[in-house]
């Protein structure tokens, strides 16, 4: 048989709660028990003080106990008195028999005089000064005369005693009988209630398997399992929007890759069916497809590396402003021939150093340079400035007109998202350069924002952690 949470849990909390109530049944009956004795033995010691107050009027200065002696009625007077018999100085022999531990107080009392010594010749003979017995004391202007001894009973006697004894006793037997069924009740309930959680979850779980990412778990309370809930609720989520991102990454692949196939396709048709000749200006053409696919292949593995981090190693000191001056003197001729004014508004000689992967941050820039160049429209002007504290360098490239809508600032970073898309694939662009630049910047830490730039174009904030100048 498998042994559940919920068998373990009812068992353990079951199992202590029985263990707590018979041990608590152990304790309470012995403590009831003693304390009844105790108060039983302490009835018959006031009522023995009595009879030591009144026998001390038979005692003598010259004669002693000569008085109780010659007449031991009186003695039998006096334990009448309190609802107790004397005690017989010959008892029958089925007597003797009788357990000591619950013989009546008449049994039990013995008049000893001052040296301790019994005043009554008493069939039975006992050490009268162990601890079984108890003495009141007999005194007579203060001076103790004599003494009155019996034996303290061990065990609860007499029938109303016993018979009250039993009906408490009963009683909390059906106490607990009643407790531990209500432990039972209650360890079930407990432990249904904490479970609840994780059936939930076991059940979210199975369908999340099965492929339905809409489940979600109702929490309740701040504690560990509600926690648990809404942990699982926020895997849920993102698996979801994983799916749909996955599902609509294929969707842009698949459109992405048909266009220039499709071009390829029906141009080599054109020519298989002679309907144009293999001329150098088509064979171009087919060249500029299979480059166009080619830069798309580029950059979808260049976004799959970057996704993983595989190429990106933060162990370098690296001078981003050498780097920014390489990149820009680079690019520098290729926007002079759409007359695109470069502009540097930093210090090329001062260093600013930070920890990251050189590669990966000249194709950051690079990246940003080259969507400047293809998007900047002719007798623009290109803006780069780097500003920097102890803690961060912030790297802005801003460009002129045109600019980009609202709305789709906040997606320029989206994977295949392009603003125009008839324009940027006339201008060979992938969708996936601004992606790859933000795989860049959060693998170093940092945040990169697109704005709106006063000069009417595009502004790209870079913001990377540093390490201070050496």
């Amino acid at each position: 048989m498998r042994l559940t949470i919920f068998h373990k849990l009812f068992v353990s909390l079951l199992v202590t709660s029985m263990v707590m109530v018979l041990g608590m049944a152990l304790l309470i009956n012995h403590s009831f028990q003693s304390g009844l004795q105790n108060y039983l033995n302490q009835r018959e010691v006031e009522k023995l003080k009595v009879v030591a107050l009144q026998v001390s009027q038979y005692y003598s200065a010259q004669d002693g106990w000569q008085m109780l002696q010659e007449q031991p009625w009186l003695w039998e007077n006096l334990l009448s008195h309190i609802g107790e018999q004397a005690p017989q100085r010959r008892r029958p022999r089925s007597e003797h028999f009788q357990s000591r531990r619950s013989m009546p107080l008449h049994q039990r009392v013995h008049l000893l005089n001052a040296q301790g010594k019994p005043v009554f010749n008493y069939a039975n003979r006992h050490s009268y000064n162990d601890a079984n017995f108890i003495k009141v004391p007999i005194t007579d202007n203060d001076k103790t005369i004599g003494w009155i001894s019996f034996r303290q009973k061990q065990a609860i006697s007499g029938a109303l005693a016993e018979s009250f004894f039993k009906q408490q006793l009963n009683n909390f037997y059906l106490i607990a009988a009643w407790v531990a069924l209500f432990s039972f009740i209650v360890a079930g309930l407990l432990v249904r209630h904490f479970l609840k959680p994780l059936q939930n979850l076991r059940a979210s779980a199975k369908a999340l398997q099965q492929g339905d990412y809409q489940q979600q778990i109702p929490v309740r309370g701040n504690d560990e399992l509600a926690e648990l809930s809404q942990t699982f609720n926020s895997l849920t989520r993102t698996l979801k929007q994983q799916k749909e991102s996955r599902e609509q990454w294929l969707a842009d692949i698949s459109h992405e890759l048909r266009t220039p196939i499709a071009v390829l396709l029906s141009e080599i048709e054109a020519i298989e069916d002679g309907i144009r000749q293999p001329e150098p200006k088509y064979i171009s053409s087919l060249h500029n497809q299979v480059m166009t696919l080619r830069h798309l292949v580029e950059d979808l593995y260049q976004l799959s590396l970057s996704d993983s981090g595989v190429n990106i190693e933060r162990s370098e000191n690296i001078d981003l402003t050498q780097l920014l001056e390489t990149v820009a003197n680079q690019n520098e001729a290729r926007l002079a021939e759409k007359n695109i004014r470069l502009e540097r508004l930093y210090d090329g000689s001062a260093a600013v150093i930070l920890k990251g992967d050189a590669k990966s941050l000249t194709q950051l820039i690079s990246n940003i340079f080259e969507n400047s160049y293809r998007y900047t429209d002719p007798d623009g002007v290109m803006q780069v400035s780097l500003l920097h504290n102890n803690k961060n360098i912030d790297l802005l490239i801003e460009d002129s007109a045109p600019g980009v809508p609202e709305e789709s600032l906040h997606r320029l970073f989206e994977r295949l998202y392009r603003v125009d898309k008839s324009r940027s694939r006339a201008n060979g662009g992938s969708g996936l350069g601004l992606s790859i630049c933000e795989n860049i910047v959060n693998a170093h830490g940092g945040e990169i924002v697109a704005e709106h730039s006063p000069l009417g174009g595009l502004k790209i904030r870079i913001s990377l952690p540093r390490i201070k100048d050496k």
